[in-house]
């Protein structure tokens, strides 16, 4: 959870969980990494672990886990002894077991190893990660970012990206930029932020390297693409909802701006104004009614319409939510389609 502070295993557990129910399985196994680090004696959580792995020899170690704090999960037990007959069966087939060696019943003599190739010159470095090529790359081999200029929908497209290395990359440039500002820093902080699906936050970063080389048409261009799509500000104190509708919106050629909180979407709200507010009803500090109230009071965002996420399917919650001044409901956890659909159903409508 690298962009909120630690919440309580339960909590993680639950939003892993949100996270592979909705089809996002790298942010669920990224979720649950980072869980049984912390707790990791948490049975639930190495089930899943185990579920959601990509790798045989991971899920049956994961499982393993799980029979280490309790010898007699059964779910567990079942789990492994099929993984270790499928891994038998596949290690030893039927006629495996007869040898390879000549008629005289000895193998081969080993042959010397031939010397390794001399390494290739490296002609290409990462921006982010330092890893090099002997070739110029559009996609880092090593943390994934597509670190050139290209169209907005490549960025969003972009799937296996290192998110640690990226947040480490971001860490490094915001504290470069607080003493000094530069074309070359504002433009590869713009670029992480893009590969990270937050095109919101990337924009201003775009606009200042565009101020500070004014002369550089592809970085303005780019900029004035962004500027151009329509803009969703998501309010939720999940950080998995946050990224699951910034992931979902993002690769629908939407901008997106998120809020962890209500205080915090107000400030949003001051530096641009968005098409649509999709808000959170249950947060810290300010619920989603007051925030919504505080929208639709405000003559200069009373118009966007505001649609509220809620965990209930409740009749006195939309109506709650109705008093307030809310457009539409939907109850969490959605489907990307029925988000997709309300999205275009009121963002475009406000800009038509």
């Amino acid at each position: 959870m690298t962009d909120a502070a630690w919440v309580k295993p339960q909590v993680a557990l639950a939003e892993a969980i949100t996270a592979a129910k909705l089809g996002q399985h790298q942010l669920a196994r990224q979720i649950l990494a980072e869980l049984v680090e912390r707790d990791p004696r948490n049975e639930s959580a190495w089930l899943w672990v185990a579920a959601l792995s990509e790798d045989k020899q991971q899920a049956m170690a994961a499982l393993e886990r799980v029979l280490d704090i309790n010898p007699n999960n059964q779910q567990a037990l079942n789990a492994l002894a099929l993984a270790r007959l499928q891994e038998s069966a596949a290690r030893f087939p039927r006629g495996a077991r007869k040898t390879a060696a000549s008629g005289n019943g000895h193998a081969p003599a080993p042959q010397p190893a031939a010397p390794p190739p001399a390494p290739a010159p490296a002609v290409w470095t990462c921006p982010v990660c330092a890893e090099r090529s002997p070739r110029a790359e559009r996609r880092c081999p090593g943390c994934g970012i597509l670190a050139v200029l290209a169209d907005p929908d490549e960025y969003a497209q972009n799937k296996g990206v290192n998110e640690e290395k990226l947040q480490d990359a971001l860490q490094r440039l915001q504290a470069r930029l607080a003493t000094k500002d530069s074309f070359a820093d504002r433009l590869l902080m713009a670029l992480c932020l893009l590969n990270l699906n937050r095109s919101g936050e990337a924009l201003p970063h775009l606009k200042r390297a565009a101020g500070l080389n004014p002369g550089h048409a592809g970085v303005q261009r780019l900029a004035e693409k962004l500027a151009a799509r329509r803009l969703v500000l998501a309010v939720d104190d999940s950080m998995t909802v946050r990224k699951i509708v910034s992931i979902t919106l993002e690769r629908l050629g939407y901008r997106v701006l998120t809020a962890a909180d209500g205080m915090q979407a107000l400030a949003r709200l001051k530096e641009e104004t968005p098409d649509l507010v999709l808000l959170d009803i249950t947060m810290p500090r300010m619920d989603g009614y007051q925030v919504c109230k505080v929208i639709k009071q405000a003559p200069a965002t009373k118009s966007i319409p505001v649609v509220m996420l809620s965990g209930k399917d409740g009749f006195f919650d939309k109506v709650k939510g109705r008093l307030a001044g809310a457009t539409d409901y939907i109850t969490k956890p959605f489907r990307e389609a029925t988000l997709a659909e309300v999205v275009e159903k009121y963002a475009a409508a406000r800009t038509a």
